[in-house]
Order: C-alpha cells, then sequence, then structure tokens
C-alpha cells in the first residue's frame, strides 16, 4: 500500500528518517521478550496509525487478512513453542506491520523511489546503475497490488466457468497477462527513450 496524498505529520517526514526507524524499531523489537512491554507499543504503534490521518477502510482488507495469517501462525507456534513465546512471536509481527502500514501510507511513490535512488548510489562503483536498480524495486511495489487485482479477475472468470477449484485453469491466464503486462510496460519505456545507462 502506498500514499495516496496523505497531509499528516508523518507525511512531511523524510523517507530516509522514516525507513531507519522502522528498521531500528523493528530490531529492536526482537530484544524484548515481555508480552506486557509488546503489548503496550502495540498500542502505541495503532495509535501511530490512527494519527497520520490514514483512511479505515484501505486498511480493513489487509488488516483482516493479516490477523487470520497471524492467528493461523499463533496456533502452530503454540503447539510447537508453547503459548507464552508464541504470543510474543505474533505481538512482534503485528507491531512491525502497523508500524510498516504508517511509514508506507505516509510516504509518496516518488519519495520511495528517490530514497532507493539514494541507497544503491554506492553500487555505483561496483558498475551497477542506481537509476535501473530503484526503477526495478519500485516497478516491483507498483506491480504488487495489480497483479492481485489481475489474480480476483481471473479467478472470478473461471469461476464463471466452473474452474474454480482447478489450480491450472487460474494460474495458466495469470502468467499469460503477466508477461503481456511486462511486455507492455517494457514497449512504454522504449517509447519514452528511457536510459539504462549511468549519467
Amino acid at each position: 500500500m502506498m500514499s495516496t496524498a496523505n497531509n499528516s505529520y508523518l507525511a512531511r517526514i523524510p523517507a530516509g528518517w522514516k525507513f531507519a526507524s522502522l528498521l531500528l524499531l523493528s530490531l529492536g523489537l526482537y530484544l524484548i521478550t515481555s508480552w506486557q512491554v509488546l503489548t503496550v507499543l502495540l498500542g502505541l504503534s495503532l495509535v501511530l496509525l490512527l494519527s497520520a490521518k490514514v483512511e479505515l477502510r484501505r486498511l480493513r482488507l489487509p488488516l483482516m487478512t493479516l490477523l487470520i495469517m497471524l492467528s493461523v501462525v499463533f496456533v502452530l507456534l503454540g503447539f510447537q513453542t508453547g503459548w507464552p513465546s508464541a504470543t510474543v512471536y505474533v505481538l512482534r509481527l503485528l507491531t512491525m506491520c502497523l508500524l510498516a502500514y504508517c511509514v508506507s501510507l505516509t510516504t509518496s511513490f516518488s519519495a520511495m523511489l528517490d530514497l532507493f535512488q539514494r541507497v544503491a548510489f554506492p553500487l555505483r562503483y561496483l558498475g551497477a546503475n542506481p537509476q535501473q536498480i530503484a526503477l526495478g524495486l519500485s516497478m516491483a511495489i507498483r506491480f504488487i497490488p495489480e497483479l492481485k487485482r489481475v489474480y480476483l479477475e481471473v479467478r472470478e472468470a473461471q469461476h464463471a466457468r466452473g474452474l474454480a477449484n482447478n489450480p491450472l485453469a487460474v494460474s495458466v491466464p495469470l502468467v499469460i497477462r503477466s508477461l503481456r503486462m511486462a511486455d507492455e510496460t517494457a514497449e512504454a519505456l522504449d517509447a519514452r527513450g528511457y536510459d539504462s545507462q549511468a549519467r
């Protein structure tokens, strides 16, 4: 999920500071083993997310999916490592996900692209192209929701044909449409005269 004209105080913080803070907080969470402290941090991350003027309807489906996945993880870890350990693990993951939502929903796509380019700049001395790396990463992020949309369309179409339970009937059209999207993107880049050489 990317920012769509978010005007909260978090949107005015440079992307580099937000991603660096997210990295440090994520590493710090693994040093905490108390579920009580993690519960407090989870509450603070939720308050931070709500204070960022994020549309809750955009978070409804991602949060429901996340909670379902973490519920399965909680049950599996509970039987394997014990319920206290599973609780700590799930609280860490949920807190990190909420913090990641705060960053992604308050950071514009252009700011994220610029950050990728600055992070990849030292690779220029190894012969890599920072602009090309940044473009590749940004396009990968951009195509995640697009591929999800294509998958839902294919699944609905195959369900109407009575083939919803056939993995091959869903995966083949999905791969073909994904390759077609890649070809169209490559043609668009060529038409705009994209220069892959570092300046």
